[in-house]
This record gives C-alpha cells, structure tokens and sequence, in this order.
C-alpha cells in the first residue's frame, strides 16, 4: 500500500478532510493540524493542495485517531494488534543485506530532479519559537559501512540551507551506530531520505525494535508491507518504490550543526550543538508528490497514537522475556518517557528488584523515568485504581532510584484481606432490582 491508495482509503471512510485554500507552512498549517487533532476521536486526516511557495501537496493527521493508526498497520482491533507484534518478534530476527543483495524496481518509478532546492519543499514552522523549518516525517536509510546492514529511522530532518539539512538522531540509534563505523573507517556515511511510502514504515522506523531487528522486514512480518526498493541515483542505498520524494546525501563525520530550537513533546523548546549535517546530492521525486507531514509539541498530539502502538509492542516483548509480567500500561502524557505502570504475578521474595534491574539494564524500559509494579488484582487501565494501591502500599523499602530513574514497588497486598463485595449480597440486589423501583 501506497501513500495516495492510502488516502483513497481514508477518503472512502470519510476519515480525509482536504483543503484547497493557500496555506502557508509557516506556523499557519501546524495550527491548523492542532486544531484538528485536538477534536474528539482525532479528527480527520487533512490533505494541503494549494500550499504557500511550493507546488509539492501535503498531509497530516495520518495517525490521529486510533482507527487510522489501525487501517495504517492493517488490524481491525489493538487484540489483533498485539497478536501480530508477538507473531513477528518470535520470527527469527533477520537485518536486511546489501543493497546488492536486494531486488531492485525501475528507477522510473521516480524522476531525478536537477532544479529543486530543499527549500521548495513544503517543510514546516509548528511553533513560534522555532527558527527553521522541518521535515517531520522524513524516514532516512542508512547501511552499516562494514556489513552492509539496512537501518530506517526517523528522525527530526531541518532544513539550514538548500542543499544542507540537520538531521538529529542519537549516536546510540541505528543511523549513530552507522555514522559511528563510518567515521573508524575514515568515510563518509551515505543517507537516503524518504517520503511517503506505505505509512506502516512510519511506525516501524519508529518502533523500540531491538538492535538486531530490520525495520523493514518487522515491517513485513506484522504488518505485511510489500517491500520492493529502487536503487539510488548518487548514493549506494535503496528505497522503496513507492516513496513519494527522495532526498539522497552523505554525512561527513567530521561535519557538525547547530539544530533547533524545535518545539517537542516535552512542551519546551529544544537544541543540538553537534547535530550531524547531510549535504544533498540529490532529489527524487513522483510526478505529483504528496509529503507526509506531523506536527510535534505537548500533548494532545498525534504521535501519541504512536505511542500507544508502541505501548502494546513494549507489553508484548516484556512478556517474552520476562514471563511473570502480565500487563503494561503508559499513563498518556507520559509515553514518550517510558513511564510504565506493569502487574506482575505474585513474586517471590526479591523478584521484583531483580525485575526492576532487569528493566532498567536490557530492556525497551532501560531509559525509564519511572515504573511502577501492581498485584495482578488491579486493572491498569483504571489509573485511579492504580494510584490508590500505590500510595497506599508506599514503603521507603520498596522505592529504588538510579541516575535519574525511580521504580516503586507496590506489591505484595494480601488477597484475602482485601475488602470486597459479598457476592451473594451482589447476586440478591440484582435480582431485586425492580422491588428497589430502579
């Protein structure tokens, strides 16, 4: 599935709003989007055709609502949901090989461009205090200079000139790991930046898969994306056929960047002094590219739908692993922290600190600002539940702190002293309920 089948989709289910008016992507679009995300259920998907100093049309508000999130990841339900991510992490874990060793399409699926600057294209200002404009949505593909391993990430991409952009990812990420190989072996790291696609890559970039999971075939796997690649014009990479635009470079190790400042989730605005540079060998593109587009700040968002995907394929790798862990949860405002509320089976004496550091040592938790362990009595759906039980079995014991990090134990309650309904009395009052006149 293609982007534009996509949006013929939403269009059917009445889930696509376009706009024909000329905005501008200067502040003006982002509100827009926030607006719209802001309304109950989600809103809809907005399509941009007429936007301000670029003939390039746009989209957002993909994953707005919990039923597009879906259509995107083809499941009907978050049950269905949860079943494929179990399905495609028991698969063997297979990364991606060489360019050379993958099946390629015709390189006519998309034109070279020789005139277009990376400032006609309809990158975005969200927020006031931001200075440049962004990509949001760009997917970069980056290989391991020694094995040849594909890696998809997504990252913030700002434009700084009309061949240059910031691309902000983490030395700890796929991208970093690559750049960081590059830099021993005394080279430049070729990068490809994509738009469009199927928009299941969009949540696959960004899922906390492990190290030696291929984004593309988890992607494949669990969600069943068709992955066909072209090859590159100007750099030895591979993207998939139905990008809608492609932006192809290289980072020079040794090159770094002011980013920022950028307005993200955390509601504050954020920079980067050492932000690695790609400088732009080309661009691709289709005949009439849509770019998808997501507008980052506090919640409400729609990257929070994302989150929340990602929530259910946290729950279910820990289950994996760790056996005793029944059910996780993430308070909203707080998942793109790891903040997890986690019911375990009754343990035994000390497995829970043992759970605790194992979390914090090797997991998707490891960067965790808190945890906090149930009894499996208590639905983690119900936060007040939650949050009764733990105030109410806090014990200074059972509170461990580690760079930053804090866990909280509130296990251990005694079943059989809970204060529960009678179950007989329960089973009288229904059957009495029209003498009560109710």
């Amino acid at each position: 599935m293609d982007l534009s089948a996509f949006l013929e989709l939403l269009q059917q289910q009445n889930e696509l709003h376009q706009i024909t008016a000329t905005v501008s992507c200067d502040l003006e679009l982002a509100a827009l989007s926030r607006l719209e995300f802001s309304k109950p259920g989600g809103g809809k998907a907005l399509l941009f055709s007429q936007l301000q100093n670029t003939d390039i049309s746009g989209v957002t508000n993909l994953f707005g609502s919990q039923k597009r999130l879906l259509n995107i990841l083809r499941c009907k339900s978050t049950n269905q949901l949860a079943a494929r991510f179990k399905s495609a992490l028991l698969q063997v874990p297979v990364r991606l090989g060489s360019k050379r060793e993958i099946v390629c399409a015709s390189q006519s699926e998309l034109s070279l461009v020789h005139k277009i600057k990376l400032t006609d294209l309809p990158a975005i200002r969200s927020w006031p205090g931001e200075k440049g404009r962004y990509l949001t949505l760009a997917l970069t593909v980056t290989a391991d200079p020694e094995g040849g391993a594909i890696n998809l990430g997504l990252y913030r991409a700002e434009i700084v000139a009309d061949n240059k952009i910031a691309l902000n990812f983490a030395p700890k990420s796929g991208a970093g790991r690559h750049l960081q190989a590059a830099s021993k072996l005394g080279k430049n790291l070729p990068v490809a930046l994509f738009l469009g696609g199927d928009p299941a890559y969009l949540y696959s970039a960004a899922a906390p898969l492990p190290a030696e999971y291929s984004e593309f075939d988890f992607s494949a796997a669990a969600f069943g994306t068709e992955n066909r690649f072209v090859s590159c014009y100007s750099q030895n990479l591979v993207v998939p056929v139905t990008a809608e635009l492609v932006i192809e470079g290289y980072i020079d190790p040794s090159q770094r960047c002011q980013e920022g400042p950028f307005g993200n989730h955390t509601g504050q605005y954020v920079s980067r002094k050492d932000c690695p540079l790609l400088q732009v060998t080309a661009i691709a593109k289709k005949s009439e590219p849509i770019l998808p587009i997501t507008v980052v700040g506090p919640p409400p968002s729609e990257n929070v739908n994302l989150g929340k995907a990602n929530e259910i394929l946290v729950g279910e790798m820990l289950k994996i692993d760790y056996p005793q862990i029944i059910d996780l949860q993430m308070p909203l405002e707080t998942i793109f922290h790891g903040v997890s509320l986690i019911s375990v089976r009754h343990p035994e004496q000390n497995a829970n600190r043992e759970l605790i550091d194992a979390l914090w040592h090797n997991s998707p938790l490891k960067q965790a600002r808190l945890l906090v362990l149930l009894d499996e009595d208590i639905e983690l759906g119900d936060r007040s539940q939650c949050w009764w039980r733990c105030i109410n079995l806090l014990n200074g014991s059972k509170i461990y702190q580690d760079r930053g990090r804090i866990a909280i134990d509130a296990t251990g309650v005694d079943l059989k002293s809970l204060v529960r309904e009678d179950r007989h009395t329960k089973e009288l009052l229904k059957n009495r309920m029209r003498e009560y006149n109710f």
